[in-house]
């Protein structure tokens, strides 16, 4: 075998001996070792079992804001996954900012429906239904077969449905979604310290991003309110 062959074998199993050696040190309670193990895991690319094990391991080491940006990236990879969503409500439920306004129960369960499949298998399967539905009604126009229409229709409404998911991924990463990361910030009323301070922002609030200006973006708050942070304070989720 030659050494370059040797080399991209030894690069290739890197991640994997970093995740496992995660997973040692987080059964030892070394939270702390077990989550830079982690990340150095994540080098192989975007894994949402690693985000999750991840969260985990900055949850128990008392970091509730990285756990929750952690736990929000394991969910775009993984949105089905009822741990992550139950891991993701319960480091929320720790934060010190409670979020004054909450979803309806229709706004909740149209968001869970469209968040259903993840953006990329939303993608996939709008343009796999999309191809089905055209073959079909090629087949009503050719044969005038009733099934194939029916199916035609069908796989339309399924594409449809895919592609209002993915238009659903879409706006919430163009939303610019982020989490505060250090233990408190205080939000200015202009892109300085110069400013006057508006409000004290804590580990773990989430916020969207609604303007950069030099080492300041201006975040926005569930409610409507919101202020200039330092960048340094928090960290986007996408």
């Amino acid at each position: 075998m030659s050494l370059n062959v040797m080399l991209v074998l030894a690069l290739a199993l890197l991640p994997n001996s970093a995740y496992n050696r995660g997973n040692a040190l987080y059964a030892q309670r070394d939270y702390v070792h077990a989550a830079a193990a982690y990340e150095q895991a994540l080098a192989a690319g975007p894994n949402a079992n690693v985000q999750y094990n991840l969260a985990n391991a900055l949850f128990k080491s008392g970091q509730i804001g990285q756990a929750i940006l952690h736990y929000r990236r394991a969910r775009f990879l993984a949105p089905r996954d009822a741990d992550v969503r139950a891991n993701l409500a319960f480091a929320r439920s720790y934060r010190v900012d409670k979020v004054l306004t909450a979803q309806g129960p229709v706004a909740g369960a149209l968001d869970a429906a469209f968040h259903w499949l993840s953006r990329r298998e939303a993608a996939l399967a709008t343009a796999v239904m999309f191809a089905l539905g055209a073959l079909a009604l090629a087949g009503w126009i050719v044969r005038r077969w009733a099934v194939s229409l029916a199916a035609s229709l069908l796989f339309g409404l399924l594409a449809l449905y895919g592609f209002a998911s993915e238009r659903a991924w879409a706006h919430e990463v163009a939303g610019r979604p982020a989490v505060v990361t250090v233990p408190e910030a205080a939000a200015w009323s202009g892109p300085s310290d110069e400013f006057k301070p508006i409000l004290v922002l804590h580990d773990g609030t989430e916020v969207r991003i609604r303007e950069t200006r030099g080492d300041y973006d201006l975040v926005q708050l569930p409610g409507g309110t919101g202020g200039w942070l330092r960048r340094s304070a928090i960290q986007s989720v996408e």
